[in-house]
């Protein structure tokens, strides 16, 4: 009976896998959500959707859009992406209360058919800091020709409203759903994805395969394409914090081993750190400078272990949390400055461990020595008897054999420890100067 059981379960599951199978290879429409930021993940899932979607046979792919923005870099070659598109792709931005904001922009207007739900805008798109500051000097200037570069190149080949495209990048001007329909900056109004599927039949488009006709594909099974947990690590170690956090990591482990070779926990991190943080480098901007800084630092409070100066070490704390705090290179990624409510207190506690950790060092190694035979050098106590070479002394809570150089040492005189002989044999010498308890 059991086995029975078990052979119905493998057919089940067998055809179950069948089926999901046929219907990803047949007539389809393919969604993914986009709901984050626009980082070097967010760009890699959409790649693989688009090429995904097109090798399974989907009619069109539609991107539901929320964001704040993002990388400028990124959303270039998503765009490139877009362009490139083998099937129509529509953008959705939704749901009611969201938003296509800065790159977003740009995405949503890059798209076959770009759409919007009720209670959603669209604009913003100037270059800014983090904070939501103006970028200052040359590197506005490089911000805001990249983004303007962006605008002609949409506009271009969509044939969408350019001048409000640009009074977006020079103005931050943002519009409605309704305003933006009526600026011809969008193509369709819906609620939801039914009503969009429905606006868009009869529209023709032009993808890299040809001239395509938008049918009623609202009768289509849909498709969820979900991120990959590998994108989703891109989007969380491209997070400039996390970025920031990974170089103090290492800044701190290495720091450590370099000081006491062999502690392994924290030369390991460190290592394991500056591994992930040299491999996110690679894909988000990341000011030399800044790094070096953070290096700079790291290497004046490893000379702080040795000399125990409060200047390097001092100097050290400030050069990483400024080179943490700076660490991102807006220019290429307005939007993505490390945020100081975040990374100040752990670039400050992480410094200030180290600088602890190195006066530490320091006064230990500067410290008498409280065992063994150097542990007893220096230590003060008193003749128990009269000694003119060797005799009873009393020191640090016991009685102790002693042997003097020269001269007479009479009972109860004050004496130092000054050396130790084979035997634990105490030299000492006379302290009649000063008083000793008894």
């Amino acid at each position: 009976m059991n086995k029975d059981i078990l052979v119905a379960l493998v057919i089940f599951f067998s055809l179950w896998q069948v089926s999901l199978v046929a219907a990803q290879d047949s007539d389809h429409i393919a969604i993914i959500d986009m709901e984050m930021m626009i980082l070097p993940g967010t760009q890699e899932h959409l790649e693989q959707s688009i090429s995904a979607a097109h090798e399974s046979g989907a009619k069109l792919l539609i991107i539901r859009l929320n964001t704040p923005g993002g990388m400028l870099h990124t959303s270039q070659r998503m765009i490139q992406e877009i362009f490139k598109s083998p099937i129509p792709i529509v953008v959705y931005v939704s749901p009611a209360g969201g938003s296509a904001t800065s790159a977003g922009v740009f995405i949503t207007m890059a798209a076959h058919i770009a759409a919007m739900a009720p209670g959603t805008s669209i604009g913003a798109a100037h270059p800014v800091l983090g904070d939501g500051s103006d970028i200052q000097g040359d590197m506005r200037k490089k911000a805001e020709e990249m983004t303007m570069a962006m605008v002609r190149s949409i506009t271009a080949e969509r044939g969408r409203n350019a001048e409000w495209a640009e009074q977006a990048v020079k103005e931050s001007s943002s519009l409605t759903e309704r305003e933006a329909l009526e600026q011809e900056v969008i193509d369709v109004v819906a609620d939801d994805i039914d009503e969009l599927l429905g606006a868009i039949s009869g529209k023709t488009v032009q993808t890299t395969a040809g001239e395509v006709e938008l049918e009623d594909y609202s009768q289509l099974p849909r498709i969820v394409y979900q991120m990959s947990l590998s994108d989703q690590a891109i989007n969380i170690l491209a997070n400039p914090n996390i970025v920031a956090l990974l170089w103090l990591a290492a800044t701190t482990g290495i720091s450590l081993e370099l000081y006491n070779p062999g502690m392994i926990f924290p030369g390991v991190v460190g290592v394991i750190c500056l591994i992930l943080a040299l491999a996110v480098s690679q894909i988000i901007p990341i000011s030399q400078g800044s790094l070096l800084l953070m290096i700079v630092g790291s290497i004046l409070l490893v000379a702080e272990f040795f000399t125990g100066t409060v200047i390097l070490g001092v100097g050290g704390v400030v050069a990483i949390v400024i080179g943490a705090l700076y660490l991102v290179d807006v220019a290429q990624a307005p939007g993505l400055e490390v945020s100081p409510e975040i990374i100040l207190p752990f670039a400050i506690l992480a410094a200030g461990f180290l600088l602890i950790t190195a006066r530490a060092a320091v006064k230990a190694r500067n410290q008498h020595p409280l065992t063994g035979r150097e542990g007893l050098i220096g230590l003060k106590g008193r003749a128990v008897e009269n000694i003119s070479s060797r005799g009873k002394v009393f020191v640090d809570g016991g009685y102790w054999d002693a042997e003097i150089s020269e001269g007479i040492i009479e009972k109860d005189t004050p004496i130092e420890v000054v050396g130790v002989l084979d035997g634990m044999i105490l030299q000492v010498v006379s302290k009649s100067d000063q008083s000793v308890e008894k």
